[in-house]
């Protein structure tokens, strides 16, 4: 194996971890044993330590000397940080998203907001999860700088889905739903600041009733 087929191995084992993670399948608080990882994702301990190294890096994991790896808990604070963070960063490109939109983007937008707020209705966690990602990935084609859009998934994935659902009421859900309308709204307007307050809102989630 080449130094090349191995950094891609070991971030392709790191991204698999890393969704366990996100799913909950690996919760957090749970130590990583790493016999038990080997077995489950049939790789190498080598690999393994390499990918939970990368992970460490990035704080989805956390060492202990002498004990080993595990998924840290989130706090209040660390989740409310981890908004504000996307917050900052998703509206920053408010301009950028209404300048490069299409016709095609807004009615492609249009129906995963409407597939988000069916899932929401009749779907279950992951289902949902998955539809607001393909909403997300979509509107995100409109920004043309990579490095912004690996930091807003970065940022995405720094919160289980466990943690994000904890506190999501049938009305914050079906708020989420609605705002996805907004800001194809906001889009077919070209309206960058009511993009950026439906945004805001959307990610800290404010002005939510319970």
């Amino acid at each position: 194996m080449n130094e090349e087929t191995g950094a891609r191995d070991t971030a392709t084992l790191a991204r698999t971890i890393e969704t366990d993670i996100y799913r909950g399948t690996l919760a957090p608080g749970m130590w990583l044993k790493q016999i038990d990882l080997e077995e489950r994702y049939g790789c190498t301990r080598i690999a393994l330590r390499h990918a939970l190294e990368a992970l460490q890096s990035r704080k989805l994991v956390q060492r202990v000397r002498n004990r080993g790896y595990y998924v840290p808990s989130m706090d209040d604070a660390l989740v409310r940080d981890i908004m504000d963070a996307r917050a900052k960063v998703e509206t920053s490109i408010a301009d950028e998203l209404v300048a490069n939109v299409t016709d095609g983007m807004l009615a492609r937008l249009s129906y995963l907001a409407t597939i988000f707020a069916d899932t929401v209705k009749t779907g279950t966690i992951r289902e949902q999860d998955e539809a607001n990602h393909a909403f997300h990935r979509e509107l995100l084609k409109a920004c043309h700088n990579q490095v912004i859009i690996e930091i807003i998934w970065d940022l995405r994935w720094r919160i289980p889905i466990s943690v994000q659902r904890a506190n999501n009421t049938p009305a914050r859900m079906d708020r989420s739903a609605h705002e996805h309308f907004e800001m194809v709204e906001a889009l077919r307007l070209r309206d960058a600041g009511m993009l950026r307050d439906v945004t805001a809102r959307h990610v800290t989630l404010q002005d939510r009733g319970a």
